[in-house]
C-alpha cells in the first residue's frame, strides 16, 4: 500500500508490533486503573474517609489568598517608600514579606505531611 506524491511513491507506515496502547517509555511499569465502585472510580487512598478535607483545603486557600493580598500591599508600600527616598523601612518590609512567604509554605505543606504520617 503506497501513496503517490508528486510522481513519487511514499512507502506505507509499518505497523506497530504491540496491539496495546502506545507507551512513551516501554520501560515504565504497567499502570493499574483506579478501583471502580458502583458509580465510577473510587477516590485515592486515605482520602475516602477523611472528614472535613474540603473545609481544610478551603481554609488553606483563604489564608494563602489573604497573605498574598498583604504581600501585594507590602510591595506597593515598599515601592512608594523607595521612590520617595525613605529607605529606612525597606528592610522591615522585606522581612515581613519573607515571613509571609514562609507562612504560606507552612500552610501549604504542613497538612500534607500530617496526612502522610497517618
Amino acid at each position: 500500500m503506497s501513496q503517490t506524491v508528486n510522481s513519487g511513491t511514499v512507502p506505507a507506515r509499518p505497523l506497530r508490533r504491540s496491539l496495546g496502547p502506545a507507551r512513551a517509555n516501554p520501560d515504565d511499569p504497567p499502570v493499574q486503573p483506579p478501583p471502580r465502585g458502583r458509580y465510577g472510580p473510587l477516590p485515592g487512598p486515605r482520602y475516602l474517609g477523611i472528614p472535613g478535607r474540603a473545609a481544610i483545603v478551603q481554609g488553606q486557600v483563604l489564608l494563602v489568598a489573604l497573605i498574598v493580598i498583604v504581600q501585594l500591599w507590602l510591595v506597593t508600600d515598599a515601592l512608594y517608600e523607595l521612590l520617595s527616598g525613605r529607605t529606612s523601612l525597606l528592610p522591615w518590609l522585606a522581612l515581613v514579606s519573607l515571613l509571609g512567604f514562609g507562612l504560606v509554605l507552612l500552610i501549604t505543606l504542613w497538612p500534607r505531611r500530617q496526612l502522610a504520617e497517618e
